[in-house]
């Protein structure tokens, strides 16, 4: 509660800080310089999906994670919104690349990673919606520019523009105590602007057990937080401007039982410098630092779900992470370009837990981490010789290090010490190329080609951080190798008229050493190899690297201007990535990628009767997917219906009423080996205001 109350203390100040400069009317001098270096001219060549302010305004979902989701191919590791899902299963993948809970795809805000530095998930709640201008979702364009995490593509976050005097509020209310405000400062002053906001977050929201299979300890998902951002920018002269931002953040999560709770505390900080005269030669800097801890108890429940017994403890994951990366774009003349830069970061991180409860409590302590440092470079040549052909080349180099790893456990009474694993420093090279082609046969159709290579280096949280769900147990792997990826999209556009679109793609992605949850015991009893009790009702799983994986896709959108107050957009995701060769888990291959339906679709249709009303209608859905590696359990397919209303109250407040899942269906998330299934978001509503001024 505390924390919700500073929440609301630092919300409720803004708002009035915002209200106290209404009435002042100030000419600026308006800053010339961007926050922000212009997209690549090569941008054209490879898939993206742009998600504008008032896009994410008319999304139903509260959170970022679920505006995403009208593009197929986005997803965290299970069917559940980041308001209902451990922290640990919210990474992101695009186009079904994701066999693990880390995610496959590298997320920027301004140019700065913001995935997990220990295990690559994304915590959606320190990313509230109200404070985005855009995104930008680029599938398939491997590692690129932006190096290490960007398998299966990128989202590209824009903070709101500073660009006048004013302020934003936002304020949401919905039932099981659900509700979250928003507002924000922002200001120029001759050659400075600078901005803050605040946002918090409260719900008690659903259950995570399908009704029929709950028991007494079951409750809703308890869904807590807060995050603050302070920003400053200063034009040096017409050209150059320094901008930086710090913010902080915590939150809590109750994964349907009392007892599970996590905790996250983040600290970071950015400083970046652009320098862009629009002649021949522009650079941006960036520079970050983060500071967290995470803690999570997890827990193992009888078969009644009327007790829960403590599993394990992982009362403290502290983790620091520093890095920076540049890019500099150089003109030759007008039709070569050339985009090269360079990128570095190291993380320390380490989970330390209390484990091997057989009724009497914790019996053992453990701690498990090491460190990573990766650094790359990259040119990559951009030739437009006339209007209708763009071609692009380019290729980075990684370097990448592992030290200090190690897995010390010991007996809590005495201190015992009975496994001191110290492993061998590990480093290496990648290299990896990109390619791509655009061309505009007439004003109506242009066709694209892309080839590409990408890779991931698996985080520490993959190599020395185990986890149970339930009774389901996930042991860490220190061996784990490189994930590579090699891609190729062939896609065409076309406008048969000014107010309709359509494009296809075609691609086709070979994943090589894919880290996967591998099924090694799935029956009670001590596995031998590993030295793990595995519980009755549940399984073993190790993550273990998977050979090849081999994923051959089509995507189609189609968007019309049906009349000029209503617009209408479809979109469709076929993909199946299975499992084409793995020596050591032979039984594997032929199976389909876990957490991975064939079939993924969304549709939208918006009316704007006039300018003060809008109406959003969507529907999205999935065909089957399997929740685990064996493909013997199955997630049945879902289609769901979300409903948003907007009406201007005045010139500047807008009401808004959003609906969820409007016909209530069951969006089966999971499934464990004891035939338990767990649920996505049911029907939810929410009432708000939104204010500009």
């Amino acid at each position: 509660m505390l924390l919700i109350r500073q929440a609301g203390y630092l919300v409720a100040f803004v708002g009035l800080a915002t209200t106290s400069s209404f009435g002042q009317e100030v000419i600026p001098e308006i800053l010339v310089t961007g926050r922000r270096l212009s997209p690549s001219v090569n941008e054209p060549a490879y898939l993206t999906s742009m998600i504008s302010r008032g896009q994410l305004d008319l999304s139903a979902g509260a959170r970022l994670d679920d505006a995403l989701r009208a593009v197929p191919g986005f997803g965290l590791f299970r069917r559940q919104s980041s308001r209902a899902s451990h922290p640990t299963t919210q990474g992101v993948t695009l186009r079904g690349l994701g066999p693990s809970g880390a995610g496959r795809t590298l997320v920027l805000l301004d140019g700065i990673p913001q995935n997990d530095p220990f295990g690559g998930w994304i915590d959606w709640s320190r990313i509230p919606t109200a404070s985005l201008e855009s995104a930008a979702l680029t599938r398939g364009s491997g590692a690129g520019p932006w190096g290490n995490s960007a398998l299966a593509g990128v989202i590209r976050l824009q903070s709101r523009e500073v660009d006048r005097n004013g302020g934003f509020a936002e304020a949401n209310f919905g039932p099981n105590e659900t509700y979250d405000a928003t507002a924000g400062v922002q200001g120029i002053a001759g050659n400075s602007a600078w901005h803050g906001y605040a946002h918090g977050h409260h719900a008690d929201g659903s259950f995570l057990i399908r009704k029929n299979q709950r028991g007494s300890i079951d409750r809703r998902a308890r869904d807590r937080g807060a995050v603050g951002e302070l920003g400053a920018r200063f034009a040096i002269n017409d050209d150059t401007v320094i901008r930086g931002t710090a913010r902080y953040s915590e939150s809590s999560f109750i994964n349907g039982i009392t007892a599970a709770l996590s905790t996250t505390r983040v600290t970071d900080a950015a400083l970046s410098v652009l320098h862009d005269a629009g002649a021949a030669a522009s650079w941006e800097v960036n520079a970050y630092v983060r500071d967290q801890d995470f803690k999570a108890i997890f827990v193992a429940v009888n078969a009644a779900r009327s007790a829960a017994t403590l599993s394990l403890d992982q009362f403290s994951v502290p983790t620091n992470a520093q890095g920076g990366n540049a890019i500099l774009r150089y003109r030759f003349d007008d039709q070569l370009t050339v985009d090269a830069g360079a990128d570095v970061r190291a993380v320390d991180g380490a989970t330390n837990e209390n484990f091997q409860n057989q009724g009497a409590g914790f019996t053992r302590v453990r701690k498990a981490g090491g460190e990573q440092v990766l650094a790359g470079t990259f040119a990559e040549l951009n030739w437009q010789p006339n209007d209708t052909l763009l071609a692009t080349i380019g290729g980075r180099i990684d370097w990448w290090q592992q030290n200090d790893g190690i897995r010390r456990e010991s007996v809590l009474q005495g201190g015992a010490i009975v496994r001191d694993d110290k492993f061998a420093d590990r480093d290496g090279n990648v290299s990896t190329v990109r390619a791509g082609l655009n061309y505009s046969a007439n004003d109506r159709v242009a066709i694209r080609a892309a080839a590409y290579t990408g890779f991931r280096l698996p985080t520490l949280n993959e190599l020395y951080r185990p986890f149970r769900v339930g009774n389901d147990i996930t042991e860490a792997n220190p061996a784990l190798g490189i994930e590579r990826l090699q891609g190729l999209d062939l896609g065409v556009e076309w406008a048969p008229a000014d107010d309709i679109k359509l494009s296809a793609t075609y691609f086709h992605s070979v994943l090589k050493n894919a880290v996967a949850n591998v099924t090694v015991r799935a029956t009670p009893g001590l596995d031998p190899g590993l030295g793990i009790v595995v519980p009755a009702g549940g399984v073993l799983r190790q993550r273990r690297n998977l050979d090849r994986i081999v994923a051959d896709g089509l995507e189609g959108e189609f968007t019309a201007n049906v009349t000029p107050e209503v617009q209408f957009s479809l979109r469709y995701l076929y993909t199946s990535p299975n499992v084409t060769r793995s020596p050591q888990q032979p039984a594997l291959k032929g199976l389909r990628l876990a957490q991975v339906a064939k079939h993924q679709g969304s549709a939208q249709v918006t009316w704007s009767p006039s300018e003060s009303v809008s109406l959003s209608a969507s529907a999205r859905g999935t065909t089957n997917q399997f929740d685990d590696d064996l493909n013997s359990r199955i997630l049945r397919g879902y289609a769901v219906a979300d409903f948003t209303a907007e009406a201007g109250l005045t010139e500047q407040m807008r009401l808004v009423f959003a609906v969820e899942n409007a016909f209530n269906r069951t969006i089966e998330a999971g499934r464990s080996a004891d035939g338990l299934v767990s649920v996505g978001t049911p029907r939810t509503a929410r009432l708000g205001l939104r204010a500009n001024f």
